[in-house]
C-alpha cells in the first residue's frame, strides 16, 4: 500500500445503515470509507445489486426469472451458475441440501422437468449478499471494508477482523451469554437449526422432520457456502458434518445437538475466542 493510500485508509471512518424487509429480513450495512459520500455510493451499489438479484432468484416475486422459468429456456448466467452450485452441493451432501425441482442441461439451454417448486432460499440469500458486498467494494477504491448482518448471517470484507457471537440455542433469555465468539476476517458466519424459534426442518431425502441438531453454525469464505453448509449440517449426522467441514478449505462448524452436546470442528476450535484477554488485546485492531 502506497503512502497516499495508507493516509486515506488511516483517515477512513465507518457509517452504518439499517433497513427492514430486505430479502424478507432486517439488514445492517456498515461501510468504512474516506467520506460519507463515498460510503453512501457503496451502500447504493450494494442495495442496487440486492434488488437486481432478487428479481432473478425470488420464489415470492411472480415476475422473477425463477418464477417465470417454464420448460426449456436460456437462463441468465447468475441463475445458471446458482443451479449448478445446487447440483454440486446436493451431491456433496448426499442429498441433505436439496432445493427441490428437477432440470436438465443442453448446452446453454436448461429444461425444467417438473412443476415442483425450486426453493433457492438456502443458497440465494448468501449469493446475493456476497455479490452486494463485492459491488460496494467495487464502487470506489476508497471503500475499504464492508460488514453486512442480514437475518443473523454475518459477512466481513476488508482488512480488519470483526468479533462475532453465536447465540446459545439452549437459553431463552435474550441477555444470555453467547455460546461462542469468533473473529471473522474476509469470512462469513451463518447459523441454521430449530433453536429457540420453534422452526421445523425436514430431511429432503425422507421428508421427515429432523430434530437431532438444534443449531449448526458455519464459518466459511463466503455467505453462500456458510448458508448451504449450515442447512446441510442441520440434517446430516454430526460425524458426517465434521468430515465434510474438514474437506472444505476455510470451513469450520459448531454444532449443538438435541441432547445439549456441543461439537466443534478442529478449525472452529482454532478460531474461537476463549480468553477475555484475547478480546481486549485485539479490539484495538478490530471492530465489534
Amino acid at each position: 500500500m502506497g503512502l497516499l493510500a495508507s493516509l486515506k485508509r488511516a483517515s477512513a471512518r465507518s457509517w452504518t445503515s439499517h433497513y427492514e424487509n430486505i430479502l424478507g429480513t432486517s439488514l445492517a450495512l456498515r461501510l468504512t470509507a474516506t467520506s460519507q459520500a463515498t460510503a453512501q455510493r457503496g451502500e447504493q451499489a450494494a442495495l442496487a445489486e440486492i434488488v437486481r438479484l432478487e428479481a432473478i432468484f425470488s420464489l415470492f416475486n411472480p415476475e422473477s426469472e425463477l418464477r417465470r422459468w417454464q420448460g426449456r429456456a436460456r437462463l441468465s448466467p447468475e441463475l445458471s451458475e446458482l443451479l449448478c452450485a445446487c447440483e454440486l452441493w446436493k451431491a456433496r451432501t448426499s442429498g441433505a441440501f436439496d432445493v427441490g425441482g428437477a432440470w436438465s442441461w443442453d448446452g446453454e439451454w436448461v429444461t425444467r422437468l417438473s412443476d415442483t417448486p425450486i426453493t433457492l432460499n438456502a443458497i440465494a440469500k448468501g449469493e446475493i449478499v456476497d455479490r452486494a458486498c463485492a459491488a460496494a467494494l467495487a464502487s470506489s477504491p476508497e471503500v475499504f471494508e464492508v460488514v453486512v448482518n442480514i437475518g443473523g448471517d454475518l459477512v466481513v470484507r476488508g482488512e480488519k477482523a470483526v468479533l462475532a457471537t453465536v447465540t446459545d440455542p439452549r437459553c431463552d433469555a435474550q441477555n444470555a451469554p453467547p455460546l461462542a465468539r469468533v473473529w471473522l476476517k474476509n469470512q462469513a458466519l451463518a447459523t441454521s437449526g430449530i433453536g429457540r424459534r420453534g422452526l421445523h426442518l425436514y430431511d429432503p431425502r425422507t421428508g421427515r422432520a429432523v430434530e437431532h441438531i438444534v443449531s449448526a453454525s458455519v464459518v466459511a469464505p463466503s455467505v453462500r457456502l456458510a448458508d448451504v453448509l449450515s442447512t446441510a449440517y442441520s440434517v446430516l449426522t454430526p460425524q458426517a458434518s465434521l468430515v465434510l467441514a474438514e474437506s472444505e478449505e476455510g470451513v469450520a462448524c459448531l454444532l449443538v445437538t438435541a441432547a445439549g452436546t456441543i461439537i466443534r470442528s478442529p478449525r472452529w476450535a482454532q478460531q474461537e475466542v476463549t480468553n477475555a484477554k484475547e478480546i481486549v488485546g485485539e479490539l484495538a485492531g478490530a471492530d465489534d
